[in-house]
């Protein structure tokens, strides 16, 4: 594929700003990416974790693991939130809904987990888009997606550093 929606990150792990180990995905599910695309990512030695894995072994178990895998190497992290990792009976304004996808309270909480984890170089929320919601609820959850992320930050700077995350009773 020349050119499509995930065609920024494959043209980094292609050019080497990115080692492909370090590219982790957490959620993907359905048909998504296509059997050519996961050869390739195997090939680059992406890593990723399916929703099924999610529903074994539980969010905060992959979502530590994920961290660990992203961060052989690097000191910081970028995290890129791709609002269709949310459900869309939760979140249907994106371009590629897919059902069986992560709750809000999942996300949100996945999202504090890395933050007050570990240093992050940056974040996005991708995949928005307004006009498939018209009730805007997935622009809420991204907008949410980012308060939780500022506040992460903000209770990590107060906390004069890494603030440990406390995982579900």
């Amino acid at each position: 594929m020349l050119a499509g929606h995930g065609t920024p990150m494959r043209r980094l792990i292609e050019s080497g700003a990115v080692e492909g180990r370090n590219f982790v995905q957490v959620g993907l599910r359905g048909y998504w990416p296509p059997v050519d695309v996961f050869e390739w990512m195997q090939q680059q030695g992406l890593r990723w974790h399916l929703m099924g894995e999610i529903e074994e072994r539980g969010m905060e178990t992959v979502i530590a693991d994920a961290i660990a895998e992203a961060l052989e190497g690097p000191d910081a992290i970028y995290l890129s939130v791709d609002i269709d990792v949310l459900d869309p009976g939760t979140a249907p304004g994106t371009g590629t809904p897919e059902p069986g996808g992560l709750l809000p309270r999942e996300l949100l909480r996945a999202i504090r987990q890395v933050v007050a984890s570990v240093e992050l170089a940056g974040m996005d929320i991708v995949e928005v888009s307004p006009p498939y919601d018209h009730a805007e609820v997935t622009a809420m959850a991204a907008n949410r997606c980012a308060l939780e992320a500022i506040s992460a930050l903000a209770q990590k700077r107060q906390a004069g550093g890494r603030v440990r995350f406390e995982p579900a009773p």
